[in-house]
């Protein structure tokens, strides 16, 4: 009977076993399969996470960057400055020659109002080193249309200039104060290189730089000449930077490009509003008219500033103040004791201080009469900081 067992049961138990553990097998894969794909997971989530195409940012933010035209040319310079100089002399740097372009840079809107955030170098003279105040200054937006950009303020210390447009159904984009930029992370790069048209360049934070008068944002995104005042996005289409400058031997891009972090934007906008921009009446130009004169000449107590041209389409060509007025007063109260151009300049600041938007009514002397004209004052003349911070 022993010898039964060891021979017949033994092995039939060996073999029902084989057999449930061979039926068994699809379900014990799928066990182990499980296993092995849930300890896999989190790197695929992880790859799945970097973007394959920063389409999506870059088209958040394109119609919010726009050219910026004048009549000017890029200085030369020698571009082989040591990273250990001064951020402002790296700032200070200007691009190579770009011959008879007349596109210096970029700008990006960064409020519905129609405020545009550009460089300040790009209004350097090439040939005196120092500002210049273009007569013309227009943006062209991305859909193609070109409209005049008013300069309001130019921070020199940040490379940072403020203007603004006045249209309708503009696209803007709000800078990002995000804190905690490392070096690694991923950046887009926006302008309009050589007057080709808005272009995007790809790249790495390489190097974050803070002194007392900048916040740069180094990287090895391609930024050319035209780049300058365009933005720089992080992946998910976040304004963290405007293109300032580039390190570069040759003049174009060799991978050491810098950009003013947004936390600049911030402080320019801010200084900006709560300064508030003085009155700007529109007179081109005018001279003293004295109270001598008018006597002579019209046989009336007349004095004031002779209105000798005005502004294109300024507040006071608008209201309908002309060539050969004589401005004798504002808001019912007459100037008086002009004697010197002195006089005259402090007597038109008078005006200017007055806050832009307001209404303010002129007196003008014309063909013998007083006339009353109410102007409403524009936005004043564009003035230089060292810094606004």
């Amino acid at each position: 009977m022993k010898k039964v067992i060891n021979y017949i049961f033994w092995p039939a138990l060996a073999g029902l076993i084989f057999a449930l553990v061979v039926m068994q097998l699809p379900r014990l894969s799928e066990f182990f399969l499980g296993v092995v794909l849930s300890s896999t997971e989190p790197a695929q989530e992880e790859r799945a996470s970097f973007p394959l195409s920063f389409n999506a940012a870059i088209t958040k933010v394109m119609p919010s960057v726009v050219t910026i035209n004048l009549q000017q040319m890029f200085a030369d310079s020698d571009s082989s400055q040591n990273i250990g100089d001064s951020l402002s002399g790296i700032l200070n740097q200007s691009f190579s020659s770009l011959s008879e372009n007349n596109s210096l840079g970029s700008g990006v809107i960064v409020s519905p109002d129609g405020y545009v955030v550009t460089s300040y170098h790009i209004f350097l003279s090439s040939d005196t080193g120092v500002i210049n105040f273009p007569e013309t200054i227009t943006a062209t937006l991305n859909d193609g249309r070109t409209v005049n950009a008013r300069p309001l303020l130019y921070d020199e210390n940040s490379d940072l200039a403020l203007l603004k447009i006045d249209t309708p159904n503009i696209s803007h984009i709000e800078p990002s104060n995000n804190p905690d930029l490392q070096i690694g992370d991923f950046v887009v790069a926006i302008g309009n290189p050589r007057n080709i048209g808005l272009s995007a360049s790809f790249g790495i934070i390489s190097g974050i730089h803070r002194s007392d008068d900048s916040y740069l944002i180094q990287t090895d995104a391609a930024i050319n000449p035209g780049y300058s005042g365009g933005a720089l996005i992080d992946s998910e289409g976040n304004l963290i930077g405007i293109n300032s400058n580039i390190l570069s031997e040759s003049g174009g891009s060799e991978g050491l490009g810098f950009a003013i972090h947004s936390s600049m934007i911030s402080l320019l906008l801010n200084y900006y509003f709560e300064s508030g921009p003085g009155g700007y009446l529109g007179v081109d130009a005018s001279e003293l008219f004295t109270r001598n004169e008018g006597i002579l000449l019209y046989g009336q107590n007349v004095e004031g500033a002779e209105v000798l041209s005005l502004v294109e389409d300024g507040p006071a060509e608008k209201a309908g103040i002309e060539v050969g007025d004589i401005i004798t007063g504002f808001n019912q109260k007459k100037f008086s004791s002009l004697t010197t151009e002195d006089d005259l300049f402090d007597a038109i600041a008078d005006i200017s201080n007055l806050g832009a938007g307001e209404v303010v009514e002129i007196e003008v002397f014309r063909n013998r009469n007083f006339l009353r004209i109410p102007v409403t004052l524009g936005v004043g003349e564009p003035f230089v900081l060292f810094s606004a911070q």
